[in-house]
């Protein structure tokens, strides 16, 4: 039998489509990726919080996006009454339908998603505040387990209730930007950024406030901070509350981003174990770290899933090569830099010529 070769030009155009898509997926994926770790940043860097129930607060906000955009735009486009009947069982017919509106509507499809997102974040706070309240009180191991234990509580809650995400099959949701068209991928992840930079800039704001310091404070030494008049309980459950707003929005923005939540998408390994191995790689306390090790870690893994091919040769399934190298590369993190690729430094309130301003003002007049 003669073999089928695709023409160059076939080819070419085939091998741009698949770099475009790992492209678009990694600057989405890194977006998402980046407010997660900051919000951990925020707690276990800033706080000093072990918050090993990260996917708590992902999972609430993935489950808003779940729940709430495809029952509002079913009441505003007026779904056939027959579908509506049964979300579930006519969950792709309904999604089709909302999804042909949304083409032609996209204020519709901008107002819902930001109201959408604003919810993700209320519930990611609330989640916070019901894990804070039994929890925030603890010493750090203790703390840390509790939280790891409180983590679980929605992945059951979504397996065996399927009328909140469907259960173990889960559920499509309507797609917000299908509006844009042919340049959803490309636009898409570009928007992910931007709110990801967002993140960034407000958590670059609070590391030069009152609050900042007030939180290094606690995480250092509790003790101190107390004998100054700080309540410890009330820093940590702010602290807390922030990050799984934060956390909330992250698992929102992943939710419609791949339009489809499911239960088994949110474990701890991807939302809990991975943003923890990225902060530590990163270096805890900075910001900048965070964002580094996110970077690295990120496209590293996406690099082995595109060229998974090039590694036929292992004896073993190339999927388990990410773990394994992941877990040298912790270990020589650990072992030689402890503190990450970039160390923690110290935070300004002020720019640093106002400072020296200031004390040399100071040292004249005394």
């Amino acid at each position: 039998m003669e073999e089928v070769s695709l023409p160059v030009e076939s080819q070419g155009d085939r091998m741009e489509e698949l770099i475009l898509t790992f492209l678009t997926d990694l600057i989405s994926l890194l977006a998402i990726y980046f407010i997660v770790n900051l919000s951990l940043n925020l707690e276990l860097g800033y706080v000093g919080i072990p918050n090993f129930g990260l996917v708590l607060a992902v999972t609430g906000g993935a489950y808003t996006v779940g729940w709430l955009p495809i029952r509002l735009l079913m009441h505003i486009y007026a779904v056939d009454s027959g579908l509506s009947s049964d979300i579930l069982k006519n969950n792709v017919l309904i999604v089709t339908q909302i999804n042909h509106y949304l083409q032609s509507d996209p204020l519709t499809g901008i107002l819902v998603f930001v109201l959408t997102l604003l919810v993700a974040m209320c519930v990611g706070g609330a989640l916070g505040v019901l894990a804070a309240y039994p929890a925030i009180r603890l010493r750090s191991d203790y703390l840390a387990i509790t939280l790891l234990a409180l983590g679980e509580i929605l992945s059951i809650i979504g397996r065996n209730y399927e009328p909140l995400v469907g259960g173990v099959i889960g559920i499509m949701v309507p797609d917000l930007w299908s509006w844009l068209g042919s340049i959803r991928f490309l636009l898409l992840p570009i928007i992910l950024l931007g709110i990801a930079a967002s993140t960034v800039l407000f958590l670059e704001i609070l590391s030069r406030s009152p609050v900042y310091r007030t939180f290094r404070a606690v995480r250092d030494n509790e003790v101190a901070a107390a004998s100054l008049g700080k309540d410890i309980v009330r820093v940590r459950t702010s602290a807390l509350i922030i990050g799984s707003m934060m956390s909330g929005l992250a698992g929102a923005l992943y939710a419609s981003y791949s339009c489809y939540v499911g239960p088994n998408v949110y474990g701890r390994m991807e939302w809990t174990f991975l943003p923890w191995l990225m902060v530590i790689f990163g270096g805890l306390g900075n910001n900048k770290g965070v964002l580094l090790g996110t970077s690295v870690f990120i496209a590293f893994r996406k690099l082995i899933v595109f060229y998974k091919e090039a590694f036929a040769f292992l004896p073993f399934d190339v999927v388990w090569m990410e773990y394994l190298l992941l877990s040298l590369v912790l270990l020589i993190i650990v072992i030689l830099r402890p503190h990450g690729l970039m160390k923690e430094k110290p935070g300004c309130t002020l720019p640093r010529d106002e400072l020296i301003k200031i004390a040399q003002e100071f040292s004249s007049k005394n």
